[in-house]
């Protein structure tokens, strides 16, 4: 019986509360959902075991479903009063090479910068990621959409004992708009006209044209706040104004940090002053199996993405003393199409792979289950920034019978291009096997990355399934990958359309967002007819930790950091 609407996804939850709550030591959380769910009483049986070939063929449902429609509750342990003290050693897949906040940019640096600096504002959960204040408390734009007048906050302080104002902001984005800083997220200001410092707490930012999506350039992604005049170092950043201070720093190793015991945000639930940690240790450790051991044994106390089998196994046995998270969707797994190369410069080719790719076994023999499928877009359907298209059911026959249509009713040979070292490349050695069903004869050809970001950007790649971090705006997900502009540059699948490059202009410089959906949903269409780019899933991103950690809150995969939650809030029960 469908009780929500959402397509029989309340079965799939019916299916998954039964065991969640046989298992206490599975905790999913989901601010996003509707709370009628919780309601839902009935279940069935929990998985009947989970050898990978069991769990591959004998599970009608899989993990796909914990997270599309997922239990938002906490552990009991996590109503008792939070307390100060303790020091959190965190298992990472990766370790920053450097710490200069506008130099060093990449996923691993952001997860320092989120504990020890702040940005104008904060990207929200997954999967609305909405856009909140931070370091401005509030903000005003113009009628005409190109200024913004942020009144900041008063009394926060700088590790080093500097009060923040307007400078300071003015400062750092100028540090990472100056070419001679060669900052990587330069490019995110290049909207810019002018920034002024009205008064101590008051900052004016003129625009040279609209730019809808600007608020999202703000955040600590782009521009982490330094004190004005301050040139960090690799090895040494700049103050911030982060819960947390730095305090050693080993390259592609590890980094230490400390309370900082004058952070100005307090814990809206009990008033106390954050963070509750006296100090943190973020280490380097790249193989999974190695994180999840060091775990277990009492060596680490958190770690980011343990071995997805071993998240699926503790679903159905957990081990006394560890609570496994499983959260929302993130990132995105899609397929590039050479649109100027044969086979795919056709259409209908392109659309033939489409209805030949089962995408929900792909997610249950590429990552235990553990993602959910999406519809011709990067957003989920409860996203804010869902557009509803008709989807390409899984269906053979009509793959086959469009194949034949474009000339191909053989089938062909082709490679796949990826790079070595990728999640992507299971996913890849899937779909090469689903394909070979309609006469599509794949391989796949490993290059280390500087050479495939090289090939892929001159178009010497026929097609290739690729990792990509979650989208914070529609102009976000679809410009840089698909406006004729962005060919040799981020346009891998050197698609060329007027029309789209059209509206995808208008949707970026249309700065109510009212107005911008209309147009968006005209992108959609374009996008599923033509399919440059052929969406597939996302990847939910397994955490785990001792039970004594406490506090803790997925609300945007393995951040951190993030508006309301991350490690500012996490406190030691031990």
């Amino acid at each position: 019986m469908n009780l929500c609407g959402l397509c029989g996804l309340c079965e799939i939850y019916i299916f998954w509360l039964r065991l969640c709550r046989a298992v206490s030591s599975v905790v999913i959380f989901d601010n996003a959902l509707d709370k009628e769910r919780r309601a839902m009483e009935k279940g069935e049986d929990g998985f009947k075991g989970l050898t990978r070939r069991e769990f591959l063929y004998l599970s009608s449902v899989g993990m796909a479903g914990v997270t599309v429609a997922g239990l938002p509750e906490r552990s009991p342990a996590q109503e008792k009063k939070p307390k100060y003290g303790g020091h959190l050693r965190i298992g990472e897949r990766y370790a920053s090479t450097g710490l200069d906040p506008h130099k060093n940019q990449y996923f691993i640096d952001y997860q320092h910068y989120v504990l020890m600096h702040n940005g104008l504002t904060a990207m929200g959960p997954t999967p609305q990621v909405r856009m909140y204040p931070d370091l401005a408390k509030s903000w005003e734009i113009s009628n005409d959409g190109r200024e913004y007048t942020f009144i900041l906050r008063e009394g926060v302080k700088f590790h080093h004992g500097k009060e923040f104002d307007s400078g300071d902001v003015k400062y750092s984005m100028e540090r990472v708009m100056n070419p001679a800083t060669h900052s990587p997220r330069a490019f995110a200001y290049r909207w810019v006209d002018s920034i002024q410092a009205i008064d101590k707490y008051t900052l004016k930012i003129r625009l040279k044209e609209p730019f809808a999506p600007f608020l999202t350039t703000l955040t600590i992604q782009n521009c982490p706040i330094i004190p004005a005049g301050w040139e960090p170092t690799p090895m040494k950043p700049g103050p911030g104004t982060g819960p947390f201070v730095f305090k050693s720093f080993v390259p592609n190793e590890t980094c230490e940090m400390t309370r900082f015991d004058k952070y100005w945000e307090v814990d809206e639930k009990t008033g106390d002053r954050l963070p509750y940690l006296d100090s943190l240790l973020i280490k380097k450790i790249v193989d999974p199996v190695v994180r999840w051991t060091a775990l277990r044994a009492g060596d680490m106390d958190f770690v980011n993405m343990p071995p997805p089998n071993i998240a699926v196994q503790e679903s159905k046995n957990p081990t006394p003393g560890i609570v496994m998270v499983l959260p929302q969707p993130v990132g995105n797994i899609w397929i590039f199409f050479n649109v100027t190369k044969p086979p795919f410069d056709h259409k209908k080719v392109r659309q033939a792979v489409a209805y030949a790719i089962d995408k929900k076994e792909l997610i249950k023999a590429a990552s235990w289950g553990l993602g959910e499928e999406v519809n011709n877009q990067p957003f989920l359907n409860r996203s804010r920034m869902y557009i509803p298209v008709p989807e390409r059911e899984y269906n053979l026959a009509k793959a086959r019978e469009l194949l034949a249509e474009a000339g191909y009713g053989k089938g062909f040979k082709v490679e796949f291009f990826q790079m070595s070292g990728g999640g992507e490349l299971t996913a890849a050695e899937v779909i090469v096997g689903q394909l070979s069903k309609i006469g599509i004869e794949g391989t796949i050809k490993i290059l280390d990355r500087a050479p495939w970001f090289e090939a892929i950007r001159k178009g010497n790649y026929q097609v290739s399934i690729r990792g990509e971090s979650e989208r914070l705006d529609p102009d976000d997900a679809y410009y840089l990958y698909l406006h004729s502009g962005e060919i040799d540059k981020n346009n891998w699948s050197r698609y060329g359309n007027k029309e789209l490059d059209d509206l995808l202009e208008r949707g970026r410089t249309t700065w109510k967002w009212e107005d911008r959906v209309p147009i968006y949903r005209q992108v959609m269409n374009i996008i599923s007819e033509d399919l440059p780019i052929l969406y597939l899933y996302k990847g939910v991103l397994p955490v785990a930790f001792r039970d004594y950690v406490q506090g803790h809150e997925v609300g945007a995969g393995t951040w951190f950091g993030y508006y309301g939650g991350g490690m500012k809030k996490v406190w030691l029960s031990k």
